[in-house]
């Protein structure tokens, strides 16, 4: 379902759906390793970056049929692009770092996943 727009808004819901599970949210975690350079009086003059690495949560729905199916330490892809908020965000590895399932007498059956992209690693 779409949202008409009135005025200066935003964008509005997630742009596609994800291989296996009904996606209701999903988040993207950007962080790196830093290594300051000092100079005698202990003061910062530079600094190297490096690891980065987005660490990506996706929440949703367990579908009927063709249900998420990935294993832990495996590769993932991804229905959605990562943002490109970091330098080095070229090439890389998705893997699959934590899952729950959660089912209740009530509702519906759910899922949560954690996943890193490592944008150095290639897993063949």
């Amino acid at each position: 379902m779409s949202a008409t727009s009135l005025g200066t808004v935003g964008v509005w819901a997630i742009g596609n759906d994800q291989t296996g599970l009904l996606i209701t949210d999903h988040s993207f975690d950007f962080s790196d390793q830093e290594k300051n350079v000092l100079n005698k009086s202990g003061e910062i003059i530079g600094m190297g970056i490096y690891q980065e690495k987005v660490e990506i949560k996706i929440s949703g729905l367990v579908p009927l049929t063709a249900a998420f199916s990935g294993k832990i330490a495996a590769v993932i892809a991804l229905g959605n692009a990562i943002p490109a908020h970091a330098q080095n965000m070229t090439g890389g590895s998705t893997i699959l770092r934590s899952l729950s399932r959660a089912a209740n007498n009530e509702d519906w059956e759910k899922i949560d996943l954690t996943a890193i992209h490592y944008p150095f690693m290639t897993v063949v």
